[in-house]
């Protein structure tokens, strides 16, 4: 297991997509406050400091997070199919089971590594502008760690399921393009069935899709830190699984 995390992680540090892909965002994310700082220098509205900025634009990074993992789990691990990669590394001995986890494992970490860009790259030029200023008065010191440790978390769980994805649809584009569409469109549908199915609601409730827009909360009640623990574990552990299964009885050509 261990050489094949080594083999995977080879593979993700030579990615050039991958180094593309991390370089377009934190170009963007240098950008994006920029307009922010430029606006309100112009028309004499204070600044806004490293933290506002990050509290308010914390819950923001989900649409990177879901844009990222549709995007590298095609350029990553769909593309090996078409490739012939997928089928040598499928015929080198090893069990198919392993083989998944460890590109899972890879695949997810560096999707944490594009998950994180938007947030620090962004509140670091912020707060070199303009001061990092003060976090709002009911967070408390742990708001940086909690947020950031959510963020890895949710992407994890983010990029279980773009990884089956790519078991199901193989090919690069279908993934990409069906990984974007699912990710944008499931929160509306899931939010239109829950206004008609009582279990839908619940459903969506308890649903990484909802409770990412919880990570940028400046204070979290006791009472609903399991739930933003457990829900992404849970879909990572499932969502994983299927994935494994379906890579067992995959034919690869």
């Amino acid at each position: 297991m261990y050489n094949l995390l080594r083999v995977e992680f080879f593979k993700l540090r030579k990615n050039r997509s991958f180094w593309s892909l991390l370089f377009a965002l934190s170009v963007l994310s240098l950008a994006y406050p920029l307009l922010y700082y430029f606006d309100h220098r112009s028309s004499g509205v204070p600044q806004i400091t490293g933290a506002e900025f990050l509290t308010t634009f914390i819950s923001s990074n989900s649409y990177i997070i879901k844009f990222g993992v549709a995007i590298l789990a095609g350029i990553f691990i769909s593309n090996e199919y078409s490739t012939g990669v997928m089928k040598t590394i499928a015929s080198s001995g090893n069990t198919r089971g392993r083989l998944f986890t460890a590109k899972l494992i890879v695949f997810s970490v560096g999707a944490m590594a594009i998950s994180l860009v938007f947030p620090i790259v962004s509140t670091v030029e912020v707060t070199l502008l303009s001061g990092f200023g003060q976090l709002p008065v009911e967070s408390t010191v742990l708001f940086i760690p909690r947020a950031f440790g959510l963020t890895l978390l949710y992407t994890a769980g983010y990029a279980a399921m773009g990884a089956l994805f790519t078991v199901i649809l193989v090919d690069s584009g279908k993934t990409i393009g069906f990984s974007m569409i699912f990710f944008l469109m499931i929160d509306t549908i899931m939010a239109s069935l829950s206004s008609k199915v009582a279990f839908f609601a619940t459903l969506y409730d308890y649903s990484i899709f909802k409770l990412v827009g919880n990570i940028g909360k400046p204070l979290i009640d006791s009472g609903d830190m399991p739930a933003l623990l457990l829900v992404p574990l849970l879909t990572f552990v499932i969502a994983g699984t299927l994935g494994m299964l379906v890579f067992r009885r995959k034919e690869i050509k």
